[in-house]
């Protein structure tokens, strides 16, 4: 069969081949649909992989990253008959037969989805305008034919950390330590008086409740001193007092501490440079039979001198044979957040210290160079996840004592005490080179050997077939729907997906963007720059001058109304191709969750005109226990919408979408069940945001095309008296 024929003879030929697979579809009232899914104990399991997800979903941060448990439920309701509820957990912990459905991701942003479709003998195809997203994805699916303990990779690794080595060196009492931690802080010139002070939210370095220790540091000489863990000042041997909790930095306001001058942490006047830091202080290790031990001291002339000489060496390398770090701005437009750039980063090279570069270029230069394939993948990918430990938007984490990585807020958190870590230490030290290579060595071998989570307690092996993953992920989905390849990833909007028949998709499984929760490309670029420099960046983004689509990328940048218009627009292009694309009796799922009013209302009105009806709705929790996004209005449960095709076509703008008044009523009863069986079991947490969330959720499901009249009302006026009603 020759591949070059016209769309017509492909649709055939693809429809031909889908016929022969031994995927019979599904039965026309799933037990996703009937809702009589164990909701209760799947949260349960919800939460305990929310403290220690798969390793596959460790490998590289992703934005958002829906739980693996969440999307196998999902599939393992989606294979059962309504009545066979009794079979969910001996189904979920064996195969889910999906041998030979194709399953299309339009969203794939951190691959779960395929990862777990894939798991269950599933064809996949997912599409994201992020380069980041696919390059994270293929690895994912590719995991099980990687070898991340090569000689290759163990050389090249030996190499550099000798190099590295005597930069992460101290010397106390004449002796020589492994330095584990340097602390650095931002300094600031008062515009008042002219005074350069240090910018400290406080003076204590680390404490330990276990210990009832603390360990604090003078403000004026640095010098740490351990104390017990209520003591509130120091009476330093210099002659100074320092009241450990009154640092210069306080909710955002700066102190100079000569005038009392106070200024924003952001008023860094109309043309701002990057900040000047100083090292202060250092945690080095002291290896003895017993284990290791671990110290604090102050940073010394001799410290500062041993960076110096790691900067004198950037230079050098720099000026022989010109920057490997990326030398591209920061983009500006489109921007959500105008962090770091109001904090005078321009460039994102602007974001490490010298001696954070020179590991970063030698390291970098030497995955560059590396000739095989998939070790090199192997090497950037742990490069790639280990930038945000190493770089000046590190935070320490006080109480844990260790590195907070960038963006484990998601977003450019400015941090006026970063912290540097020793990056070629072994087996301690969170976000080490060896450390983030040890995560994908765990990855691979649970791609190899996978197991689920028992709802007893602990894991078991998994059931699954043994072609549960990729050999190598195709860049044209034609290839999966002719049953040459298991997988394929593209990098580009599901707008248009050309490439794929009418008709030939078995499931849609997919978590689209939360309208303006979170720029994904805004945080990516970050990566993008880096993955450029390393010669890993895909056509057309392996030009270095060419940032991630922040103005293409779906998640909204603010609320305007004309942003809300285009999301909504956009939005209902996608799903209506995701309706063409999908087989008759196909299903459509995804997930969604928001408290603003503009984004449900958005997501209705796509699906409304994509031809689309929803079946059911139902709650499932998408997040662990908690985490730094956590509050009392953070929503925790996720509506899941599942859809079949409509047999009517879709429609266009000049009909209004309405929900009659009995859907209504009927959505905010359901709700109030989930919210009554749910919010009981404590544990759990389904609480009032939950519910107002799936409340939504189920008017948006009920929402049709049709006139506003005595038993109807438009979508926007239903979901606004939700609001209204609040958690009454």
């Amino acid at each position: 069969m020759t591949l070059v024929q016209s769309a017509s003879q492909k649709r055939r030929v693809v429809q031909e081949d889908v016929t022969r697979s031994h995927f019979h579809g599904f039965t026309d009232t799933t037990l996703l649909e009937s809702g009589a899914l164990p909701i209760a104990d799947i949260a349960e399991l919800a939460m305990r992989e929310g403290q220690c997800t798969n390793p596959l979903y460790r490998v590289h941060r992703w934005f958002a990253r829906r739980l693996g448990s969440q999307f196998r439920s999902i599939l393992t309701g989606l294979s059962l008959d309504a009545d066979e509820a009794n079979r969910f957990w001996d189904t979920f912990l064996g195969e889910v037969p999906l041998d030979g459905a194709v399953v299309l991701d339009p969203f794939v942003g951190g691959g779960t989805s395929l990862v777990e479709a894939m798991r269950c003998g599933a064809h996949v195809i997912g599409y994201d305008i992020d380069p980041v997203a696919t390059f994270i994805t293929r690895f994912e699916l590719e995991a099980a034919a990687y070898d991340p303990e090569s000689e290759e990779i163990a050389e090249l690794c030996a190499s550099i950390a000798a190099q590295l080595a005597p930069f992460h060196r101290t010397k106390v009492k004449g002796r020589e330590y492994e330095v584990l931690h340097h602390f650095w802080v931002e300094c600031r010139t008062c515009p008042s008086c002219g005074t350069t002070f240090e910018i400290h939210p406080h003076f204590q370095l680390a404490s330990s409740k276990e210990k009832g220790i603390q360990w604090a540091f003078c403000k004026a000489c640095h010098e740490v001193h351990e104390l017990p863990i209520e003591r509130k000042e120091i009476r330093c041997r210099c002659g100074t007092r320092t009241r450990i909790a009154q640092g210069t930095l306080n909710r955002g306001k700066v102190r100079c501490p000569a005038c009392g001058d106070i200024t924003g942490l952001a008023d860094r006047g109309d043309s701002p440079t990057p900040p000047k830091w100083r090292l202060f202080a250092q945690e080095y290790i002291e290896r003895n039979p017993g284990g290791v031990t671990r110290h604090f001291k102050k940073a010394t002339k001799g410290d500062r001198i041993r960076y110096g000489k790691a900067s004198r060496l950037l230079n050098e390398i720099e000026d022989s044979e010109g920057p490997f770090a990326p030398m591209r701005e920061i983009p500006t437009d489109g921007r959500s957040d105008q962090r770091p750039i109001i904090h005078g980063f321009r460039r994102y090279r602007d974001l490490f210290n010298d001696r954070q570069l020179l590991h970063l270029t030698l390291h970098g230069k030497a995955i560059a160079a590396v000739d095989e394939p998939r070790a090199r993948c192997i090497l950037a990918m742990a490069f790639s996840e280990h930038l945000t430990t190493n770089c000046m938007y590190t935070a320490y984490a006080f109480g844990y004592r260790r590195v907070s990585p960038m963006f484990s807020i998601h977003s450019y958190r400015h941090i006026t005490r970063p912290v540097e870590i020793n990056p070629w230490l072994e087996g301690i030290g969170r976000g080490t080179f060896p450390n983030t290579l040890s995560k994908i060595t765990k990855a691979v071998a649970f791609a190899k050997a996978p197991t689920e989570l028992d709802p007893k307690g602990g894991r078991v092996p998994s059931k699954a077939g043994e072609h549960v993953y990729a050999s190598e992920v195709s860049a044209n989905p034609w290839q999966v729907l002719t049953g040459s390849s298991r997988a394929s990833i593209r990098t580009k909007t599901s707008e248009d997906l050309a490439e794929i028949p009418d008709g030939t998709i078995d499931l849609i499984l997919t978590d689209p963007p939360y309208f303006d929760n979170l720029s994904y490309s805004e945080l990516s670029d970050f990566y993008l720059a880096w993955h450029q420099s390393l010669g890993e960046a895909e056509p057309p983004f392996d030009d270095p001058h060419l940032a991630a689509p922040i103005g293409e990328n779906l998640a909204l940048t603010s609320r305007a109304d004309e942003s809300t218009t285009v999301y909504r627009e956009r939005l209902r292009r996608i799903f209506s191709e995701c309706q063409r694309v999908l087989k008759r009796n196909g299903v459509f799922v995804f997930t969604y969750h928001h408290k603003h009013i503009a984004a449900w209302n958005a997501v209705g009105e796509a699906l409304a005109r994509s031809g689309f009806r929803c079946t059911a709705v139902l709650p499932l929790r998408g997040e662990g226990q908690g985490g730094l996004h956590s509050y009392d209005g953070t929503i925790k449960w996720d509506a899941i919408f599942v859809c079949r095709k409509d047999a009517q076509a879709p429609g266009g703008e000049s009909c209004p979408v309405v929900v009659s008044r009995s859907a209504i009523a009927d959505a905010r009863r359901r709700a109030d069940a989930y919210a009554k069986e749910l919010g009981d079991k404590k544990r759990i947490g389904f609480r009032e945001p939950d519910r107002l969330n799936l409340e939504r959720a189920m008017i948006v499901a009920s929402a049709v095309l049709g006139k506003a009249d005595d038993e109807s009302v438009p979508l926007h006026t239903a979901l606004y008296r939700t609001r209204e009603r609040g958690g009454s």
